[in-house]
């Protein structure tokens, strides 16, 4: 008998969340067929099942899973499949949707009729179903009274990418003392530097990519600023910076990551952004390119955002901060702030960080990167 087993999905997690099943217990199942979903702190990954059978849960939707762990199994096609289990279905020959237990959490929570459930034209209702439902009609269910909606207001569901989101922001917080340093930086040397290359190479090159280049490019000074704390008195420190970048287009979070960054002309970071922030259009980000990094840079194009914090992510010491030019005089000028792990990085160095990014964007010239 097969197993369907939890692949390590992201390093930073010792566990995921069993998000939902997508092929009922006990039904049929093909070989190459998604079956579930599994939700990381970074992003919601498919597990696909590699042989034909019977599919037999081993959790129940909802359910923590580790990596390795197995969470199913293929039975013979030919044995009798087991009665359904994590998902709910009334007795009798009626033919209505087969209800899993997130969506039949938030069907309770929100006090969804139903009537309106079993008229959805699925096979098996989602907690992504539900959400839908809930949006469609966000006025035609009552709520408890503890999660009313607020007069003339409604109650809307958060999708797995932000449930995501508020999970890293709150192990963050809970678990990081972070401290936060800002400067302000003269760069229209580098806008310059980034138009010419942008002209020379024919590929849009901008500020954020000169300073993926430039954080890289401090990997070797600055070495705790790319560690991970791995107990009280010892840090882990990698070999090589990878540099994750947020990517925020209003549809989710994502931070992929750009790897090696220190061995990466301009041109190749600004050719991988792009493509990222294609992804981030689209979809289609594989797991690989979200995970692994060591630093990340946020990314602030709202002209009227003079400063901003990031939070530090979990495994990681350090994130840098760029807020959108701004003319101050004669001078364009930005604000390149960095949050920090006080357990790894004290002020002095976050201060002889911040003063070395803002002389390399000064200063550099940026040939040859």
């Amino acid at each position: 008998m097969a197993e369907i087993r939890v692949p390590k999905l992201n390093t930073n997690d010792e566990a995921y969340l069993l998000l939902e099943w997508l092929v009922a217990d006990g039904a049929r199942v093909r070989g190459d067929e998604v079956v579930a979903s599994v939700e990381t702190s970074k992003t919601v990954e498919e597990l696909v099942s590699e042989h034909d059978g019977i599919l037999v849960h081993l959790l129940p939707a909802g359910a923590e899973c580790a990596p390795g762990q197995p969470i199913a199994r293929i039975a013979d096609p030919r044995a009798t499949p087991p009665a359904s289990a994590g998902t709910t279905s009334p007795p009798g020959d009626v033919a209505v949707p087969l209800i899993t237990a997130p969506a039949r959490a938030l069907i309770d929570e929100l006090g969804i009729d139903p009537a309106r459930v079993r008229a959805l034209p699925v096979k098996v209702v989602r907690r992504a179903d539900v959400e839908r439902l809930a949006a469609s009609a966000p006025t035609a269910h009552a709520a408890t009274p503890e999660r009313a909606a607020p007069p003339g207001g409604s109650l809307r569901a958060l999708s797995g990418n932000q449930r995501a989101v508020g999970r890293t922001v709150s192990l963050s917080h809970q678990t990081i003392p972070a401290a936060y340093a800002a400067i302000k930086v003269d760069v229209g040397g580098a806008t310059a530097a980034a138009r010419d290359l942008t002209r020379r190479l024919r590929k849009l090159v901008g500020l954020p990519d000169l300073l993926v280049a430039a954080v890289a490019r401090l990997h070797g000074d600055f070495p705790l600023c790319f560690a991970t704390l791995r107990d009280e008195s010892t840090a882990a420190v990698p070999g090589s910076p990878h540099v994750g970048v947020t990517i925020d287009l209003g549809s989710g979070l994502y931070v992929p990551v750009i790897r090696d960054a220190h061995r990466k002309s301009v041109e190749e970071i600004a050719g991988e952004l792009a493509g990222f922030r294609r992804l981030a259009q689209h979809g289609g980000f594989r797991q690989e390119q979200l995970e692994g990094g060591n630093i990340v840079l946020t990314l602030h194009h709202d002209p009227d955002i003079v400063m901003a914090v990031p939070i530090v992510f979990p495994g990681q010491a350090c994130a840098v901060a760029l807020t959108s030019p701004q003319r101050e005089g004669e001078r364009t000028v930005a604000v390149v702030g960095l949050a920090y792990d006080h357990r790894l990085v004290n002020g002095r160095d976050a201060v002889l960080f911040l003063q070395a990014l803002k002389e390399a964007l000064e200063t550099a010239s940026f040939e040859g990167l």
